[in-house]
């Protein structure tokens, strides 16, 4: 009898789950995912996200770290950083057989306004070295991306690092970030 309970529950979380992607997709103006990247450039699609609210200040600060990314001058930051194993950052990124911008594609974005590090209101979001996933504090990511686009799209560059296999400590999070500005401007 637990086996069926257990099948129906696995079978429900998939459902919600294909719920909660296909709301995400949908295809009307207010909803529409399609990211504004420069010509020659394929639009960046996040992949999935919880909340709704969380694109609508996700897209614009997507938009922006594309833009900034197609620049070379802003590539430059893959040379600055190397993994734990002493990787550059563009070696792993060639890797995975993607390039910039269209590696933010790549990336799952996902709201982590429920977990433990986004409780600190300090941080905007979060991610495991050589994670896809990128877990982004809502209010706090939405705060700041409301009024400050690039510094929001900063923080996704930032992340992006991090995806990519960059540790923290040393370097620590306002130094990676401060290397962002400096390579990628505000």
């Amino acid at each position: 009898m637990e086996a069926p309970r257990l099948l129906a529950g696995r079978l429900a979380s998939r459902v919600s789950i294909l719920a909660v992607f296909l709301l995400a997709r949908g295809s009307s103006a207010e909803t529409s995912l399609t990211l504004a990247v420069p010509v020659g450039i394929h639009p960046i699609v996040p992949v999935f996200s919880i909340d709704r609210r969380l694109l609508h200040d996700l897209t614009p600060a997507l938009e922006e770290a594309a833009r900034k990314l197609a620049d070379s001058r802003c590539q430059e930051i893959l040379e600055d950083f190397s993994d734990s194993s002493g990787h550059p950052l563009e070696r792993n990124l060639a890797a995975t057989g993607q390039a910039m911008p269209g590696y933010l594609g790549w990336v799952l974005f996902y709201d982590g306004g429920a977990s433990a590090p986004c409780a600190d209101r300090q941080i905007l979001a979060w991610t495991n070295p050589g994670s896809r996933a990128v877990h982004v504090c809502g209010e706090q990511f939405a705060a700041l991306a409301r009024g400050r686009t690039g510094d929001a799209a900063n923080i996704l560059i930032h992340e992006a690092l991090h995806t990519l296999g960059l540790g923290e400590g040393p370097p620590d999070a306002r130094e990676i970030t401060a290397k962002v500005q400096s390579r990628c401007g505000r």
